[in-house]
């Protein structure tokens, strides 16, 4: 039988290997806490390089995509405007304006000796026919106020461009379908990228169909210059005054080749718009520099021509694509069964026995419809 001194060794030696085998369980615990803190912040570490990276990477990435769509895009302002309610004042103070001209004209006349009264008769009558002239025109447009009235109401359809992001790169096909035949065309936004966005505007809200293409030239010119031969359409009015509220920037053809002929001191040069060109008509006026008076700058709009040959004109008119074959070959067409002249201040009338070279179509000319290919 174990002594007392013999039990107690043997409860010291139990506690002893308890002791170590508690300290074996906690120094396992303990390495195993090391490896899964370790293992955490690996994780954390790896998620965080997950998150991060990406960013590193792609921040050149978007600014390069940023750059690539600011170099393929532009901004554009429109100006606003009332053009039926232009029109309208126009009408109302032409006959002022031309009352004025009479009297300034007579009383020239009558400060004249009456010997040179008699030397100048001719260039007195050229200048009474002038009037005259531009008396029947604004008489002609006078009448047409309904059709004015009507383009007011067509104005309301439509609202300009916003002019944000704009792009300037990419053609677009159509047709313009004429009561004359199909003319295929292409817009090419490199040329004019704003006023390329006005017109796919236009043609998206419908604004050219049932219009009538109100002018056509064919003018010679003097043997230095190619002339103007031209088709111009876009007024749904018909008065050559028309259009929609808003005017857009002009853009210059750069890229077209200039004309031999020489220009007057400080007009803008003139250029050669080949055969199928389509461009923007404007009213713009080149500053005078003897009167003082200043330039009007950006007026172009919705009215544009087709060059049906090649002609000679200021690099003023935005080019905002072209006419394919068979398009330049219908215009072409209709452009040989000539001109009827209708009163214009700003056109000669032709003499008896001579062509018109700026008017009307003989055989009128309405768009049905113009469209872009979808």
């Amino acid at each position: 039988m174990p002594s007392n001194e013999e039990r107690r060794q043997a409860a010291r030696e139990k506690l002893a290997r308890q002791n170590e085998r508690r300290e074996a369980e906690a120094r396992k615990r303990k390495i195993t806490a090391i490896g899964i803190s370790a293992a955490v912040v690996v994780a954390l570490v790896a998620a965080g390089c997950y998150i991060w990276l990406p960013q590193g990477p792609r921040a050149p990435l978007r600014v390069g995509a940023e750059n690539r769509f600011k170099s393929t895009h532009t901004t554009c302002t429109y100006a606003d405007r009332d053009a039926a309610g232009d029109a309208r004042k126009n009408i109302d103070e032409q006959p002022k304006q031309l009352a004025e001209n009479r009297k300034q004209l007579a009383d020239r006349i009558a400060a004249l000796p009456p010997e040179q009264r008699d030397t100048m008769k001719d260039q007195i009558a050229a200048a009474n026919e002038q009037l005259d002239e531009a008396q029947k025109a604004a008489d002609e447009l006078a009448k047409k106020r309904p059709q004015i009235d009507q383009m007011a109401e067509r104005n309301k359809t439509v609202s300009k461009p916003d002019g944000k992001d704009v792009p300037t790169t990419g053609t677009l096909p159509g047709t313009i379908t004429t009561d004359q035949g199909a003319i295929g065309y292409e817009l090419d936004r490199s040329k004019a990228p704003c006023n390329v966005e006005t017109f796919v505007t236009l043609i998206q809200a419908k604004y050219f169909d049932n219009t009538p293409c109100h002018r056509e030239t064919a003018n010679k010119g003097d043997g230095r210059s190619k002339g103007l031969f031209v088709l111009q359409c876009g007024d749904p009015s018909g008065t050559g005054v028309g259009g929609p509220n808003w005017t857009s920037p002009d853009e210059t053809p750069t890229f077209l080749q200039g004309d031999a002929s020489p220009n007057q001191l400080g007009q803008t040069p003139s250029v050669v718009y080949p055969a199928g060109t389509i461009a923007v008509a404007n009213s713009n006026q080149q500053p005078n520099p003897q009167t003082g008076q200043n330039g009007t700058f950006n007026t172009g709009s919705s009215q544009f021509f087709l060059v049906y040959q090649d002609s000679t004109l200021p690099a003023s008119y935005s080019v905002i694509g072209k006419l394919d074959d068979a398009g330049l070959k219908v215009v072409q067409e209709i452009a040989k069964k000539g001109i009827t002249w209708v009163p214009n201040p700003n056109a000669q009338k032709p003499k008896p026995g001579q062509p018109a070279t700026d008017g009307r179509p003989t055989q009128p000319v309405n768009i049905t419809s113009m469209t872009l290919a979808s």
